[in-house]
């Protein structure tokens, strides 16, 4: 271009004569069909444009040059808008006359709407490619996790069916040895000794017997399958029955044994099955009663709450420490560790009446002072 740019930031005749692309502000500019190499470049999605010393547009090549923008502040690179919003980076390039003095400046711009539209389409890759793999990865992880657990679901299965197994052998022998311990009790001739003897037998074999049945019952019920029989049970007839049967064992162990139930003759009715709600109230008054000293209270309250009842165990024993109460409803564990005649029970106790109440929608909670006494409360939701 140099040999026809002559004179700083115009355009001479013979300029015009031999770019026929070129295009000047005040004409009318027709398309060039000549395909020249320079309106090659502008069809290749590029603008050529030419500014003077000030940064104003002189000419352009392919294109109106109203259609391109200026570059008043002379930028090396910048990237702007041109006519219908396309987005293009301009690189300025200085030209010179063949005298070394300045004539003005070539912009090249170069469209960069495909590259905005590839990052646009990348951006909505990320946004929901991210969280679908994420979700998918993780609905894969699930099932290879189950996949990988089947084997400790089968064990432990397994381990529940040899519970129930061996609980159903060893009752066959258990009640064979009662039957035999107690013919030979009921023998006139039996020695003193042998009565001794066997009464001991008695006694452990009834606590075997118990342990059993206790393990039974506590697979049955976290058997998941094992539907509860559906029928209405007074809570207030379950109390006052439980109060008849167990204030023996009260007095026997000078405990003073009470029960409240509504005085207004309002009756607390709810589903489920009526054996194991009463063995659920039946475990922990037991429980009160057996680890309450001598010449303490054992209380039971019947309470409505909203759309629940609850029946308060309360009693002054020996209290359960704080760091105890979590772990209060797991098989086979005791406060203390005492075995003996009166608070010896199997361990399977509260587990067996947590149990109970978790099938009936319900719940147990406990609270202890150390020393002064506990308090149970069960919550069941009324009918």
């Amino acid at each position: 271009m140099r040999p026809v740019l002559t004179q700083s930031g115009e355009i001479s005749p013979n300029a015009q004569a031999q770019l026929s692309s070129l295009c000047l502000p005040e004409q009318v500019c027709q398309p060039d069909s000549s395909n020249s190499p320079l309106q090659q470049i502008v069809n290749q999605g590029y603008s050529l444009q030419l500014l003077n010393h000030r940064g104003e547009t002189v000419a352009a090549i392919g294109q109106h040059p109203e259609s391109l923008p200026s570059n008043s502040k002379l930028l090396a690179y910048h990237t702007q808008n041109i006519s219908g919003g396309k987005p293009y980076h301009f690189h300025l390039m200085p030209l010179r006359k063949q005298s070394g003095e300045m004539w003005g400046y070539l912009q090249v711009g170069q469209s960069v709407g495909q590259f905005d539209e590839y990052m646009d389409t990348l951006h909505l890759l990320l946004i929901f490619g991210i969280p679908f793999a994420m979700i998918l990865i993780g609905g894969a992880s699930w099932w290879l996790a189950g996949l990988a657990m089947q084997p400790i679901y089968q064990s432990y299965a397994q381990m529940q069916q040899f519970t129930a197994d061996a609980a159903h052998e060893l009752r066959t022998p258990i009640a064979t040895m009662q039957a035999t311990i107690e013919s030979t009790l009921a023998a006139s001739d039996t020695a003193a000794e042998t009565t001794q003897t066997l009464t001991a037998l008695q006694r452990q074999n009834q606590r075997l017997k118990h342990l059993t049945q206790d393990m039974l019952l506590l697979t049955r019920l976290e058997n998941d399958s094992t539907s509860i029989t559906q029928e209405r049970i007074c809570l207030n007839e379950v109390i006052e029955d439980l109060e008849e049967e167990l204030l023996p064992l009260a007095l026997a162990a000078n405990i003073h044994f009470q029960c409240h139930v509504p005085a207004n003759g309002s009756k607390l009715w709810l589903k489920g099955d009526a054996g194991q709600i009463y063995r659920l109230i039946s475990n922990l008054i037991t429980n009160a009663i057996n680890y309450t000293p001598s010449s303490g209270n054992v209380t039971v309250s019947l309470i409505s709450q909203a759309s629940e009842a609850i029946i308060q165990v309360q009693d002054t024993g020996i209290g359960i420490p704080a760091e105890e109460l979590p772990h209060l409803y797991a098989r086979f564990y005791r406060v203390n560790q005492d075995r003996g005649r009166k608070t010896g029970g199997s361990g399977l106790g509260l587990s067996i009446a947590q149990t109970i109440a978790q099938k009936h929608g319900g719940r147990i909670t406990a609270t202890s002072t150390l020393g002064q006494g506990s308090q149970f409360q069960i919550h069941l939701p009324l009918a």
